[in-house]
């Protein structure tokens, strides 16, 4: 099935009107950051592996509901949770928001998470949460290829993810290979066809000439230009396409079915066991799952609300419905392996 995307319709403008209003942006991506400026009270430190031009709004919107000054420090979900592995009681973080399930799943497994109130776990359904209550999916996006449609006919689409290792499509597919949500994706793959297979996936994908780039958007504006005909990516990365452009020769393919292809794949939200304000960080976390978060997470990067009654974009596929590839978010993950299999496969090299 090959999905034509529209852009995601934007938080509705009376209703976060009524409950927050917005701040000025911050500091670099990469770096510490301060946001908002709340006058009393201790501030939260957050790790967040989502980019601060998305997140921020969130937060501005938070501190100016409730108060409470946020400390950020933005990065890449898999180190942010390397770090706060190899800090151990001794984290800063209050918070931890990752890209990916993958991270959470290596900080959960290793007791460095704290079990989050019933409250806050009663607003996302079972499947997008973690089995033991430590962390909670805030958004959704779903792995897509998205292809030049002056170069690449419908009918010689794949029909499955893994018929890009054919000779058909010999130098023509675009990874991310140190992208978390590749990552992800090879993490899932592992569970869903056995790392064996899931190997020898990446190793055809490597010898029949994939392209590697560092990151979904470059892929997307690689394939609107025809650079290459066809990529792995998230879905919104054709929206924001054509957003840009509407008349731009991008389109989405959606492998059909439970094809690990069409993976859908969740940011989480979690609290370190070693924070002493699990109050707070708690209600930080339960916002991010409330109506007005889940409006404004929505809207920053048109991905899907996972939380229960918040509805996705007309026309959008529901996190919570539909048929996908089913896999266990809480399954044993590590990190460093999953870099290595990527990186031995020749994808990376």
């Amino acid at each position: 099935m090959t999905i034509r995307p529209r852009a995601i319709v934007g938080a509705s403008i009376a209703t976060l009107a009524s409950v927050l209003v917005l701040s000025a942006c911050g500091s670099s991506s990469d770096t510490a950051a301060t946001t908002g400026a709340a006058a009393d009270g201790e501030a939260l430190t957050v790790y967040s592996g989502r980019e601060q031009e998305y997140m921020e709004p969130v937060f501005d919107a938070y501190e100016e509901q409730t108060g409470t000054r946020l400390q950020v420090r933005y990065g890449d979900s898999a180190d942010l949770a390397l770090l706060i592995g190899e800090e151990g009681d001794r984290t800063p973080a209050d918070v931890f928001i990752a890209q990916s399930p993958i991270s959470q799943s290596y900080l959960d497994q290793r007791d460095l998470l704290s079990p989050l109130p019933q409250q806050v776990l009663d607003r996302v359904p079972a499947k997008l949460r973690s089995a033991d209550g430590d962390w909670v999916g805030i958004a959704g996006r779903q792995r897509v290829l998205i292809y030049n449609t002056d170069l690449v006919k419908e009918s010689d689409l794949p029909a499955s993810v893994t018929d890009l290792t054919a000779r058909a499509y010999k130098d023509k597919v675009a990874v991310a290979p140190s992208n978390a949500s590749f990552q992800d994706f090879v993490a899932a793959l592992n569970q869903l066809v056995g790392k064996d297979d899931a190997d020898a996936w990446l190793k055809g994908m490597a010898d029949n000439g994939a392209k590697a780039y560092a990151k979904n958007s470059a892929i997307a504006e690689a394939v609107a230009r025809g650079e290459i005909p066809m990529g792995l990516v998230n879905h919104y990365y054709v929206l924001e396409i054509l957003e840009d452009n509407p008349s731009a020769p991008v389109a989405a393919h959606r492998f059909p079915g439970t094809d690990p292809g069409s993976l859908f794949l969740v940011a989480t939200a979690s609290v370190p066991a070693a924070t002493p304000d699990k109050q707070q960080a708690d209600g930080l976390v339960e916002f991010l799952v409330s109506d007005a978060g889940q409006e404004l997470i929505v809207a920053g990067e048109g991905e899907y609300p996972t939380a229960t009654g918040v509805a996705p974009a007309e026309g959008a596929p529901s996190l919570t419905e539909g048929d996908y590839p089913a896999y266990d978010l809480t399954g044993q993950t590590d990190l460093k392996a999953i870099a290595t299999q990527i990186r031995e496969s020749g994808l990376a090299g």
